[in-house]
């Protein structure tokens, strides 16, 4: 794999495997003809959110970097880029560019996988890279089941302001089953995390009743220290038990 190629997937939203058909032209009201805007005709999604994977076929306008020399017509190549507007078309911000053959291996695969799209083993190994760093970080892993969920004390620590925005400290009780990492043995542990769905909550992990996985565990610090232990607060903080079989051959 080019070394930049999962770098500009881990940077990017939105990749795709197209041709140039025009030069200095838009197909977005909002976003200006210049010497650096290209009409491109999409042949393959490479990786993109749900919204996006069907752009196959359509034509994107794409803002051409100025730190990569412009392609000509009839040029092919794999665009990656991120600040999608929405006109009449599609348009979108090149952050980088790799030759049209670096990137057909991988579409060559998907037609022959069950992956969702070329680069979702890329994306797979990012989110494995990602998830490894994290454990790393963490001052316990564990794998248990979640045999008790409450609120605490009113979900406020003292002091903590209460507001739409506020966490809402929940408790859960993980009866552990194995310990990776960190220094408890099995069996009950109560751990904290934040209960709201308010934006800057959203994506911490929410235990459900009877939920087994591996549980990535911070020491609970200050204030919120009297309730539990350790918090759950990150995305990453909560793993499919299995993921433990991919966290242990990452550190061998």
């Amino acid at each position: 794999m080019p070394e930049d190629l999962s770098e500009l997937v881990r940077r990017t939203p939105l990749s795709f495997l197209g041709t140039v058909v025009r030069l200095g032209d838009s197909r977005v009201a909002s976003v200006p003809a210049d010497d650096r805007t290209a009409v491109v005709r999409v042949f393959e999604v490479l990786h993109a959110p749900d919204a996006l994977r069907r752009l196959a076929g359509s034509e994107v306008t794409v803002q051409l970097s100025g730190d990569i020399d412009p392609p000509a017509v009839g040029d092919a190549a794999a665009f990656f880029t991120d600040g999608a507007v929405y006109g009449e078309g599609l348009a979108v911000r090149e952050v980088g560019r790799l030759p049209a053959d670096t990137v057909r291996p991988f579409v060559t695969r998907a037609a022959r996988t069950a992956d969702a799209m070329p680069f979702t083993p890329v994306e797979r190994d990012l989110r494995d890279e990602a998830m490894v760093a994290h454990a790393d970080e963490a001052d316990a892993v564990v794998v248990g089941v979640v045999v008790g969920l409450r609120q605490a004390d009113g979900g406020a620590a003292p002091g903590e302001r209460v507001s739409e925005h506020a966490p809402d400290w929940w408790l859960a009780e993980i009866d552990v089953e194995y310990v990776e990492q960190g220094n408890m043995t099995p069996g009950p542990l109560v751990v904290l995390y934040p209960n709201s769905r308010d934006l800057r909550w959203y994506d911490a992990p929410k235990p459900q009743p009877s939920q087994q996985g591996m549980w990535l565990l911070h020491t609970t610090e200050g204030a919120l220290a009297r309730w539990a232990p350790f918090q759950i607060v990150h995305p990453d903080d909560y793993q499919p038990a299995q993921r433990l079989d991919t966290l242990r051959a990452a550190r061998r």
